[in-house]
């Protein structure tokens, strides 16, 4: 699939030799091959998916004009062989499952699953750009969420969910990789995403899975190789602009992994006790320099020429995005409509008029080719009296914050699923563990780091979704919807009833 996706790809922004020079019909011959391995070797396709999520943005031509993400072709490859198989096997096919037993592995999600997707679906209608409305539906609710089916049908053992595991920690490792690189040649960590945020946002879904493990109470035969394999993710991050992830989303998940790792309740209370001591003598003794760091990290860090900070711009987009909710609090504005009603391309720097309409003279405004002139835009231009420069940077395509996002994108009901979603998902990881500690499961050592990972990684999303967008984009959405589905399959294979 991967010599598939590069050869004849001219969209690859890395340079990949006369492949991308030579006829696209020179790929079809790997693309058959990679069907006939998934035809029989279906689990096996589908948990290594994946791999292919972090290339969204450099998509593969596939019939004329049509363009798609490899993600999206693996995942509707995969679907045709299922239906093929079942359609040709019927009461043979192995991954056969009825409904009551796929409502039961679904369980109390199932509801919050169906709201978001209703919300979404409502959010389409009524739209300034409806083409790029239903491209995002597709790609980052339609698409995840038969990725979620194809793991509930195909996915059976310990050996699957591990090895679904392993293959999105595998992407951030490739792209960590890639980041070295980048950093070492060329003084940047962009790899194969438009920024370094992008690139930390990968790795709050696929490190902490790492992390997970090192701290189990499996082998170090196992242990001691990952450990190894995190340490191009610490260089990375440590060079990476991304300060959500390194200052604020690790550091937390690394404390979230430590303190279960440890079994005892006592050695826990006291452990943390005296950590949090030592911290606050260390913050005593030290308080001017902690609260200068903090000042030049967090609060004006990333100052650009007209000492506006990046915290300040997030602040601005916010109220943006309040400003928005407010007007459409009900249905939101639709996904991937954000841009139509931030910035008023009319006073966007370095855009002609022409007789009327305005056409973007660089890439970053593209999106104004698809949005009509709106009644009102939501963009914080001044405060005070005093100018934001926020019309520096009109392209800021989503609010910076998870929770904004999504309300502003699919209204007050797909919140209400969204934050449903992520409570049933932390109640049933606490239940999970319960379990574990006191029945006797096979491999429950085994279990216990995979729920780990899940959550963990699902924390670290999280909190870098508070300043940044940590869900609605194709590849993080499927990374959200993965480690949903991880949770449920565990509960399903360690039999673990849901009442």
């Amino acid at each position: 699939m991967a010599l598939y996706y590069l050869i004849g790809n001219e969209n690859v922004k890395f340079s990949i030799g006369h492949l991308a020079q030579l006829h696209p019909l020179f790929a079809l011959p790997f693309l058959g091959c990679f069907i006939a391995l998934a035809w029989y070797r279906l689990p096996f396709a589908i948990a290594l998916l994946p791999l292919a999520l972090p290339y969204y943005l450099a998509p593969k031509t596939v019939v004329r004009s049509a363009q798609f993400s490899p993600a999206e072709i693996v995942l509707w490859i995969c679907l045709g062989m299922a239906v093929v198989q079942f359609a040709t096997l019927r009461r043979k096919w192995p991954y056969q499952l009825s409904l009551s037993e796929l409502r039961q592995r679904f369980g109390p999600f199932l509801w919050p699953i169906l709201l978001f997707v209703l919300a979404g679906i409502i959010s389409l209608f009524g739209v300034s750009a409806p083409t790029e409305a239903l491209r995002a539906f597709r790609q980052e609710i339609l698409d995840p969420l038969l990725y979620v089916g194809l793991i509930f049908f195909c996915l059976r053992s310990r050996q699957d969910i591990t090895r679904l595991l392993v293959a999105l920690f595998t992407s951030g490792l490739v792209i960590a990789l890639i980041a070295i690189l980048d950093y070492t040649m060329f003084g940047k960590t962009d790899t194969v995403y438009g920024g370094p945020p992008s690139v930390g946002l990968l790795f709050d879904y696929t490190l902490p899975i790492g992390l997970a493990i090192i701290f189990s109470r499996i082998s170090w035969k196992l242990r001691l190789p990952v450990l190894l394999l995190c340490i191009p993710f610490i260089y990375a991050l440590l060079h990476n602009d991304s300060r959500g992830s390194a200052l604020a989303a690790f550091p937390v998940v690394l404390l979230f992994v430590i303190s279960l790792a440890i079994r005892k309740r006592k050695v826990l209370l006291i452990g943390g006790s005296i950590a949090l001591i030592i911290v606050a003598i260390g913050y005593g003794l030290f308080y001017p320099r902690v609260n200068r760091i903090i000042m030049d990290t967090v609060i004006n860090g990333h100052s650009d020429t007209n000492n506006v900070s990046t915290l300040q711009r997030r602040v601005h987009l916010w109220q943006s995005a309040e400003a928005m909710i407010v007007d459409h609090p009900w249905f939101g504005v639709g996904l991937d409509n954000w841009l139509c009603h931030y910035a008023d391309p009319r006073v966007v720097p370095s855009v002609p008029a022409l007789s009327g309409k305005y056409k973007p003279d660089l890439p970053e405004y593209s999106w104004m080719k698809s949005c009509p002139l709106a009644s009102h835009y939501y963009i914080v231009a001044a405060e005070n009296g005093k100018n934001t420069y926020m019309y520096n940077e009109p392209g800021l395509s989503h609010p910076h914050n998870i929770f904004l996002h999504v309300w502003v994108s699919i209204g007050i009901f797909g919140l209400l699923a969204f934050v449903a979603l992520l409570l049933l998902f932390y109640w049933l990881f606490a239940r999970i563990l319960r379990y574990l500690a006191v029945q006797t499961v096979d491999h429950s050592e085994q279990w216990r780091w995979l729920a780990i990972g899940a959550a963990a990684a699902m924390l670290a999303a999280i909190i870098q979704g508070m300043v940044d967008s940590a869900f609605l984009a194709q590849d993080l959405a499927f990374c959200f919807w993965l480690l949903m589905a991880t949770l449920l399959l565990i509960r399903s294979q360690i039999n673990m009833s849901w009442r």
